[in-house]
């Protein structure tokens, strides 16, 4: 088998707080059950700008050993969100300006992901797509028999951190046709008074896609090392004993972050 799995977003961000969490309880697992991975980065450079009020340092990036690499100016970026949103893109009430650019931003950087995949995929064939976000920190491991579904029944996978209005965004896993059509939904985006994550629903819905929830947790970690595990810390979906490791280990984590221990990396 043969999986392409991408990153996508402002990488430097937290990624040498998140990296070898990803790595061990994704990448490695695939790997050791014979499947060949390949790594594509979309980076959204910030540049100069501060995120959560750090200075990123791009080179960061480096500690991925990626095969494909592509990368867009946030700035640039900004004025194609303008042009698109010259009407307005709007989202629910509690969501402020800066709120509806950054998800935005998320927005194109999943369809440079959906672009890419879909062109990369005439030249070399992939059975599936995985996606990931960044400063995504995986608490526990894939399951495999959930990859293994996805390639042969055709199954959409992700997670249920926080499902909102909709379905969690940014952890996706499934076949290359439907993983191209629900990162491309930048395209036939439509404000609504729902939340980002409405447009996963929305986009599996359209597509009829066939979809099921994966046992992945992930905490998600700032450059300045705040960390955040959403939707109400839900952990009903896993056994008991690796619910109680994933806790333990959300505790220590923030612990080290609060205390500027970054020895967990």
């Amino acid at each position: 088998m043969n999986i392409i799995f991408c990153l996508f977003g402002v990488i430097p961000r937290s990624i040498k707080k998140t990296w070898n969490s990803i790595d061990s309880n994704i990448i490695k697992i695939l790997k050791e059950k014979g499947i060949n991975v390949d790594i594509y980065i979309f980076n959204l450079n910030v540049e100069n700008k501060l995120v959560d009020n750090t200075l990123l340092n791009q080179n960061d990036i480096k500690i991925i050993p990626y095969t494909y690499f592509e990368e867009e100016k946030q700035s640039e970026v900004d004025k194609i969100i303008e042009q698109k949103c010259i009407d307005g893109c709007n989202f629910r009430k509690d969501y402020n300006n800066n709120m509806i650019k950054n998800a935005m931003r998320q927005l194109y950087s999943e369809y440079r992901v959906g672009k890419f995949i879909e062109k990369i995929n005439y030249i070399k064939k992939y059975d599936l797509a995985f996606v990931c976000g960044p400063d995504y920190y995986i608490s526990n491991k894939i399951n495999i028999n959930d990859i293994l579904d996805s390639n042969n029944n055709n199954i959409l996978y992700t997670t249920q951190v926080n499902n909102a209005d909709g379905i969690t965004n940014g952890f996706y896993f499934g076949k290359i046709p439907d993983m191209v059509k629900l990162l491309k939904r930048y395209d036939d985006f439509e404000s609504s008074n729902k939340d980002y994550e409405y447009t996963v629903l929305k986009a599996i819905k359209n597509h009829n896609i066939r979809h099921k929830f994966c046992n992945i947790i992930f905490f998600k970690v700032r450059a300045n090392c705040n960390i955040h595990w959403q939707g109400g810390r839900k952990t009903d979906f896993i056994s008991k004993n690796d619910a109680k490791n994933v806790r333990t280990e959300y505790l220590i984590l923030k612990k080290k972050c609060n205390t500027l221990d970054y020895s967990f990396l």
